[in-house]
């Protein structure tokens, strides 16, 4: 790939991360001004035991009990804004859940792909779209937050 060519990518790459985070802060305006930001905490909250507390814990420390196995203990998800200077990566968790971007121990056979599941799942009775769970799992994410 030469110079030249590398612009649309990163142009395309900027327009998807605004477009992101304008749907993350969209979400928030809409759910505030409707009420349903309890539901999103709590579908969040759903899709969390179901996929992450087997490893991450319900404490979210790393503490469940297939955690305790891994070679490499699950990260607390309490503190990622913490190790962020403070502020929650909104797009890079929403990528890193849904596969697009690799974090240490989610790149080997011990973090399954949830979000490969969550796609097989789109337009089945029952489930949102993958893009709305990850969306939610990522908000539930930032709501846990350690306060500093």
């Amino acid at each position: 790939m030469t110079l030249h060519n590398t612009k649309p990518v990163i142009k395309a790459a900027v327009l998807a991360t605004l477009a992101i985070l304008t749907l993350a802060a969209l979400t928030r305006i809409a759910a505030a001004q409707s009420g349903a930001w309890p539901t999103i905490l709590r579908e969040g909250a759903e899709e969390y035991a179901e996929s992450c507390a087997a490893c991450h814990g319900t404490d979210f420390k790393g503490s469940g009990e297939l955690g305790q196995k891994l070679f490499k203990k699950p990260h607390d998800l309490t503190e990622i804004a913490k190790r962020n200077g403070g502020v929650f990566p909104f797009r890079r968790v929403f990528d890193v859940i849904a596969g697009d971007q690799t974090v240490e121990g989610h790149d080997t056979m011990h973090m399954p792909k949830y979000a490969e599941r969550m796609k097989r799942e789109d337009f089945q009775p029952g489930y949102n779209p993958a893009h709305v769970r990850i969306l939610e799992l990522t908000h539930y994410l930032e709501s846990i937050q350690a306060r500093q």
